[in-house]
Parts: structure tokens; sequence; C-alpha cells
């Protein structure tokens, strides 16, 4: 998960220039921190969804693929069969 290693290494991650204000609005903060942790619940979960995606994605090519094969096979068969009629 690497960025997403901890709700403080992702806000510093995304703000590397305040690094020290993070720091001390984390410690001091609790509505800070609690943003902190909704946006690393989010962005967590966007990577998630990005992984299902995917998986999703290269199964849909393979059924598409499926598809086209059966098509393929299903015209054969009527062409053979009305050629015989």
């Amino acid at each position: 998960m690497n960025a997403l290693q901890t709700e403080l290494g992702l806000v510093k991650n995304m703000f590397p220039d305040h690094k020290s204000v993070i720091d001390i609005l984390y410690r001091s903060d609790t509505d800070f921190k609690s943003l902190c942790a909704d946006l690393f619940l989010c962005s967590k979960m966007i990577q998630e969804f990005e992984s299902e995606i995917a998986e999703k994605q290269h199964a849909l090519i393979e059924y598409r693929e499926i598809v086209k094969e059966l098509e393929s096979e299903l015209c054969m068969v009527i062409k053979s069969t009305r050629s015989e009629e």
C-alpha cells in the first residue's frame, strides 16, 4: 500500500512542504486527525475499487472473446443448416 501505509504518512506525502505543521495538527487537533482518517479510508477504498475494476475488466475482455467465438460457431451452424434446406 506504499503511500497509504498510515494516515499521517498519506497527508505528509500529499503536502510535503508542511510536514511539521501536519505533525502538530495531527497530535493536537482531533478534527484534523479525523479528516486525515477520512482521507486515508477514502483513498484506501479507491485503491481497492481500482483493483477490483482491473480484475473485472480482465474478466469482461475474456467474456467478450467467448461471446465472439460462440457467435461465430452459431453463425457457422446456422449457415450450414440453411445451405442444407
